[in-house]
């Protein structure tokens, strides 16, 4: 299995700029405060924490395209990163090695909007044979909570100001009385959205 990144999300650090500001109770100056790259760098920091294949939480936050590769069909394809929005399509290199599009009416997707979305063949269909070789499969998906900031869950939106305003405040990872790690604040707040495979 490999998965990459084909469209990025749009980021956070502009429209989440206020928000931070306001956690750490600095009054933006006119018209930002001196350090205001840095506050957004801590941002960044802190949604990719969370965000994507290598965040914590195991899901996409803003809508971002995938694709999934294998080498073969599975009983069932289980997609990573929820919440599914779309698939995009479904490729694979026929028994001859020329790739085909298999038509959106042959397979079925479930579990869109839950933790574990997956695609099967649809009722009555079976998966094509394919060649056995790697990434003879390629499942190009969209997902993630919306467009928007609006539309993250109100408590992952939390945990991000809780992370970058930590990011800011502890500017290292160990002081000399105690070390830094995430707060638990903000495990608290993203615990019910990670993703346990």
């Amino acid at each position: 299995m490999n998965l990459v990144l084909e469209t990025p999300p749009e980021s956070l650090a502009d429209t989440l700029f206020q928000p931070v500001c306001n956690h750490l109770r600095i009054e933006p100056a006119n018209p930002v405060p001196v350090d205001a790259a840095y506050i957004k760098a801590c941002i960044g920091a802190a949604v990719s924490r969370l965000d994507g294949n290598q965040g914590r939480l195991g899901r996409c936050l803003l809508t971002q395209e995938w694709t999934l590769y294998l080498d073969c069909f599975p009983s069932c394809i289980e997609l990573p990163l929820p919440p599914l929005q779309e698939i995009i399509h479904l490729k694979y290199l026929d028994t001859d090695g020329t790739l085909q599009t298999l038509d959106p009416s042959a397979y079925r997707v479930s579990g869109a909007g839950s933790w574990r979305p997956e695609i099967t063949p649809a009722y009555g269909e079976t998966w094509p044979d394919s060649r056995y070789i790697a990434d003879a499969l390629q499942v190009r998906f969209r997902a993630g909570y919306g467009e928007d900031e609006d539309s993250i869950p109100p408590p992952i939106l939390q945990a991000i100001n809780v992370m970058a305003a930590h990011y800011y405040v502890e500017r290292q990872p160990v002081t000399f009385t105690t070390p830094h790690e995430i707060p638990l604040l903000a495990c608290d707040l993203i615990a019910p959205f990670k993703i346990y495979r």
